[in-house]
């Protein structure tokens, strides 16, 4: 009795121990599944991290390009009045004289000067003039007075058309200015402040030997940050004077906090480490126009302290800080960034964390129930079946126990399932070769040329279709298309098709006649044709210079010509046989002229035999009216509209043929630049 209870407990035991360590093993695997799982999220969190950086960088590009943008107008403006200034005082040179002079100003009684705006000259009311002029003054300085006042016309457009550009002023080295816009005691004041005189030196031969343009940063007189660009003005060797234009900060400083980014901000700084723009000065320690580390807070200074040994134009992480930096090209003004790093990572956390506590619970709940299905279903079971095979004895000369009846069917449904899977894996396994090997054969990138665009796009019915079209340079002036449509379907149709579309290449590439090239393709394709396919197709070479399209047709649908005024004309069929069938055909060719703006629309019948739910055809009209609404578009345009036309009409419906679409687009004619004299 008790070896009886001894094996029963025996065989218990044999029956929980595979359980137990099916038990293990599942709870080892959920362990190594949430490893896998943080891991994951942890890599996915650094990439998009990553990415988030390049898509900052790639903003910020553009807002130094914005900025640059603005700078480079007033320094190119500058240079247009600083000629205009030259050719005012040479014209002005010949007939100014007091006269004139007593026109345009009035003296005052302590000698200052003022504008005459009811002079009847050109005189902005807005404009000013101050300092003094002598009545004994020469021609040259009457010259210089009288130019100067003209600039007043161009002053007035600059500001107006140019906000970045505050107020513009000529200061002439003989101790006058006159400036827009401005008061009468604007204008004073700026004449008898230091401004004014540094203004003047800044363009002086002995200062600015180069004699270009330059950025002066200082204060006004009311103590305010002035930001001018210094444009000296010479006549030969004789220094006149300067045209100042002065920078409205507070533009720029809107121009600069218009970075549309949520975390961190954009400063501008000078080459001296000038604060020049900053988005909120609530955050400053000092005013814009302040040294850059009095008026940021400490620990920014001390990271763009650091912004020279970082690479340019790229973002960097500097101490969890983001730094950005990208000098200017037209001004001497570097864009810098600043943004807290741990910020930006947070926002990412919290917008794919629920995405990830959701998958790991999706996967423990699955693997939970997967894990009680198979323990239930198979582990327990299959320890039954060992404690069966060793109750059965030791394994003998006949080899092991039978597994009983009950058994039978189980191992014969699992060898069934297994070999037909595999099998199944097979042929898709070869299908989708089939189906990447012919995408490989077809054209991946558009035709791009100055007189014309080809796009083609094929949407096959199966894995492998029969369809085909491709365009290729004959030579310099030639470019050839096909189109064409294998009978049959699947993979042999497919093959075929690989078939004629390198013979049409190889005889295309031949430069020939078309019809030519179709009969000797349809020689070779009727040759080895044994399992009687055959292929229509549309082979067009255009004339890249005369825009003439030389064609033949072995049996497929005429393409259609959409013209610039929106009309759909078909090309002329020749009545040809299709290829592959008969030996000595010979086909024949034909031209068309195509003009800029037109579309050369080559398509297979899958397009126009299409049928809907209710078993209706596509038809040729409605393709001509889907065309006909496409005036205007741009090759790829053309293509996918047609084709979503079919396939919203074909809904529902189940997709019997390849639908294979080719469009030619003549690009318009460049209009020649005006002779200017």
């Amino acid at each position: 009795m008790s070896s009886v209870t001894e094996k029963s407990q025996e065989a218990a035991t044999s029956r929980i121990r595979p359980a137990r360590r099916y038990s293990l093993v599942m709870g080892l695997s959920y362990v190594v599944l949430l490893a896998v799982s943080v891991g994951f999220f942890l890599f996915q969190i650094d990439k998009r991290e990553k990415a988030e950086w390049d898509v900052l960088a790639s903003g910020l590009k553009e807002h130094g390009l914005i900025l640059d943008a603005l700078a480079s107008a007033v320094v190119k403006r500058s240079q247009e009045i600083r000629q205009d200034a030259v050719a005012a005082y040479a014209s002005a040179l010949s007939d100014a004289h007091e006269d004139q002079v007593q026109s345009l100003i009035d003296r005052g009684e302590f000698g200052g000067i003022s504008l005459r705006i009811n002079s009847g000259a050109d005189v902005p009311s807005t404009a000013a003039i101050s300092g003094e002029f002598s009545r004994e003054a020469g021609q040259t300085d009457s010259a210089e007075l009288v130019a100067a006042v003209r600039l007043l016309t161009e002053f007035r457009y600059l500001v107006s058309l140019l906000p970045t550009i505050k107020r513009s002023a000529y200061l002439s080295r003989t101790g006058f200015s006159v400036m827009l816009p401005a008061t009468q005691a604007e204008a004073d004041a700026f004449q008898q402040g230091a401004q004014s005189s540094n203004l003047v030196e800044t363009g002086m031969p002995d200062d600015n030997p180069e004699r270009q343009g330059r950025w002066l940063f200082g204060t006004d007189r009311a103590g305010q940050p002035a930001l001018h660009l210094v444009v000296p003005v010479d006549v030969g060797d004789r220094f006149l004077g300067v045209i100042a234009f002065e920078i409205s900060m507070e533009y720029l400083n809107r121009v600069n906090g218009d970075f549309d980014y949520p975390v961190g901000r954009t400063l501008l700084v000078t080459a001296d480490d000038i604060l020049l723009a900053y988005p909120e000065e609530e955050g400053l320690r000092a005013p814009v126009g302040s040294d850059l580390t009095d008026a940021l807070p400490s620990d920014a200074a001390a990271v763009v302290a650091r912004a020279s040994a970082v690479p340019l134009r790229r973002v960097v992480d500097v101490d969890g800080t983001l730094l950005y930096v990208e000098p200017l090209e037209s001004a001497p003004w570097t864009l810098v960034y600043l943004g807290d790093r741990w910020t930006i990572l947070a926002s990412l956390i919290s917008d794919r964390g629920p995405e990830m506590l959701a998958l790991v619970a999706v996967l423990t709940l699955m693997l939970l129930i997967a894990g009680g299905l198979t323990g239930r279903e198979f582990v327990w079971p299959a320890s039954q079946l060992v404690e069966h095979i060793k109750a059965a004895g030791e394994v003998g000369p006949a080899g092991p126990p039978r597994v009983p009846p009950g058994w039978r069917p189980w191992f014969r449904t699992v060898t069934r399932v297994f070999r037909e899977n595999s099998d199944l894996v097979r042929l898709r396994q070869e299908l989708q070769i089939a189906h990447d090997m012919q995408a490989s054969v077809l054209p991946r990138e558009p035709f791009r040329h100055d007189r014309m665009v080809i796009v083609g796009q094929m949407h096959a019915a199966y894995e492998v279709g029969g369809d085909f079209y491709d365009y290729f340079e004959i030579d310099e002036k030639r470019v050839g298309v096909v189109i064409a449509d294998v009978s049959g379907k699947g993979v042999p149709a497919g093959l075929f098709m690989m078939i004629s579309r390198t013979l049409l290449r190889a005889e295309g590439l031949g430069g020939g006649d078309p019809g030519e090239c179709l009969t000797r393709v349809n020689a070779l394709l009727e040759r080895e044709n044994e399992a009687a396919m055959f292929v229509t197709v549309f082979y067009g070479v255009i004339d890249l210079e005369t825009l003439t399209l030389s064609y033949a047709n072995a049996g497929h649908n005429p393409p259609f010509v959409l013209r610039a005024d929106g009309t759909v004309v078909p090309i002329a069929p020749l009545g040809d046989l299709v290829l592959g069938v008969m030996p000595g055909i010979e086909y024949g060719s034909a031209t068309t002229q195509l003009s800029p703006q037109d579309a050369l629309f080559l398509y297979t019948d899958g397009l126009t035999e299409a049928f809907d739910v209710n078993n209706e055809e596509y038809k040729e009209a409605r393709l001509i009216e889907a065309l006909a609404r496409c005036r205007g578009q741009s090759a790829a345009e053309i293509g996918d509209r047609c084709i979503a036309d079919v396939e919203t009409f074909a809904t529902g419906a189940a997709q019997a043929d390849d639908m294979t679409c080719l469009v030619i687009r003549i690009e318009p004619e460049t209009p020649s630049a005006p002779q200017t004299s």
